[in-house]
């Protein structure tokens, strides 16, 4: 059984919870596209993990889409069906708060579906206004499908575009990558990779180390040594090809340690992660998506968590998608969401 205050990663370990304050917080937990295997995940998450201290879960999503799941998991569960107003003042340990899908509809398992998206939005815009109205002090979520999304009438490219919008934090650069025990970010994200070289700017690489470090504070990470990727190959071999290094990222990394920050770099993006690995360093900077996005889910894949830093509350899903191609089948593993749920439960004061 996992302990909540054993480190599971060196330098993180989640918090003790304090008597004096609120003994009962609550974390909203949505439940994932009802047609991908989010809500039999999710289903499993919550058998397979259940010490989570003084801390309820308030499900969100599709309330027959998550009865199906049971079934196919094969699991029981005592779950109470509240409506918003009953959240500030309900003990319940496992709550369910209904946004069904248009006309009560049951999603076939695999389809990318505009109503499974429509619920899904209409799930993320209830759970931002739980987070204003502070009902809730995390936020952890199963995957869903982007595409659906925007057919279901998604002004937004992705949960983050929602989320900066929402949360008026347009200077937010992308999402945090954890996989035990590394830490990543990126300078640039959903861009043309021949666009990259315009986002690789001083001001912008150190915005980005700094972020890095306010949020590895959040999630109580004591030791926060970061390094910093390059752009070029071999670092530009001192402005032989490229001079990035030279004219951006050194300065920005410059910067950042005379602000008292552990940052180092850059270093070749070719084995910078082998020095995490290795242990020299705890996160990683990268300047692009690909550059940080590949390395992480080579070394796990399925065990990958994104988090989306600089919001009100802790944000979590696992790094991979809905996989409709076994959804209903009853064998995917919780194995990632676990540990968003870990995560954002380390960030719990």
């Amino acid at each position: 059984m996992f302990n909540i205050n054993k480190p599971i990663a060196e330098g993180f370990c989640f918090p003790l919870y304090s008597p004096g304050v609120n003994c009962m917080q609550k974390i909203a937990f949505m439940i994932g596209d009802p047609a991908g295997i989010g809500p039999e995940i999710t289903v499993r998450c919550i058998n397979e993990y259940k010490n989570r201290g003084p801390v309820s879960l308030i499900l969100v999503g599709d309330r027959p889409s998550f009865d199906r799941a049971l079934k196919v998991c094969d699991v029981k569960m005592n779950i109470q069906d509240i409506t918003e107003d009953q959240i500030k003042n309900s003990e319940a340990d496992l709550m369910f708060l209904n946004i069904p899908v248009e006309n009560g509809e049951m999603i076939p398992y695999g389809e990318v579906s505009a109503k499974s998206g429509a619920c899904v939005y209409r799930s993320l815009k209830k759970i931002m206004s739980l987070i204003d109205s502070k009902l809730i002090q995390g936020f952890v979520f199963a995957p869903f499908n982007k595409e659906a999304m925007k057919k279901g009438g998604c002004p937004f490219p992705s949960e983050l575009d929602m989320f900066k919008d929402h949360f008026n934090r347009p200077d937010i650069t992308g999402e945090i990558n954890f996989l035990d025990p590394m830490w990543t970010v990126r300078v640039s994200s959903h861009i043309a990779v021949k666009d990259i070289p315009l986002y690789v700017k001083k001001e912008r690489i150190l915005d980005s180390i700094t972020f890095l470090n306010e949020e590895l504070k959040r999630f109580s990470v004591k030791r926060r040594r970061i390094a910093v990727a390059a752009l070029n190959p071999h670092g530009g071999e001192k402005g032989l090809f490229g001079t990035e290094e030279g004219d951006e990222i050194e300065p920005a990394v410059k910067a950042a340690r005379e602000a008292g920050i552990d940052a180092s770099g850059p270093f070749p993006a070719d084995t910078i992660f082998l020095k995490v690995k290795n242990g020299e360093y705890d996160a990683i900077v990268s300047m692009y998506h690909d550059q940080g996005q590949i390395a992480t889910k080579l070394l796990g894949f399925d065990k990958g968590v994104t988090i989306h830093g600089g919001m009100p509350v802790a944000i979590a899903t696992c790094a991979h998608g809905t996989a409709f191609d076994i959804a209903g089948k009853g064998v995917a593993k919780p194995t990632a969401l676990i540990q968003a749920l870990k995560v954002v439960l380390g960030s719990l004061k």
